[in-house]
């Protein structure tokens, strides 16, 4: 996987299997999180609130396996996120 914090839009993209950097230009990643759809930008999907699915201006991303931990420093925690999947992001410790 390669996961890229889109910081300034609140989400996360992610790329299964990338051949490089380079050949990403222009096409559209395989897994989001932090949005509902690819054309949101919103904090926290606009509502101003955070959500276990929600992020903030996510900076950083580790990948352990197939999970990202995620530094959601506008909700101030760290969320954890199954790759792939959109709606399985959750608070660290739960």
């Amino acid at each position: 996987w390669l996961v890229v914090a889109d910081t300034a839009n609140s989400r996360l993209l992610g790329w299964q299997k990338p051949a490089s950097i380079l050949s990403l230009q222009g096409i559209a990643a395989d897994a989001l999180a932090g949005q509902r759809n690819f054309h949101s930008k919103g904090e926290n999907r606009s509502y101003g609130l955070a959500a276990r699915d929600s992020l903030c201006w996510p900076y950083g991303i580790q990948i352990c396996g197939n999970t990202a931990v995620i530094a959601d420093s506008g909700n101030n925690r760290v969320l954890l996120w199954q790759l792939g999947v959109s709606e399985n992001m959750h608070p660290f410790g739960f």
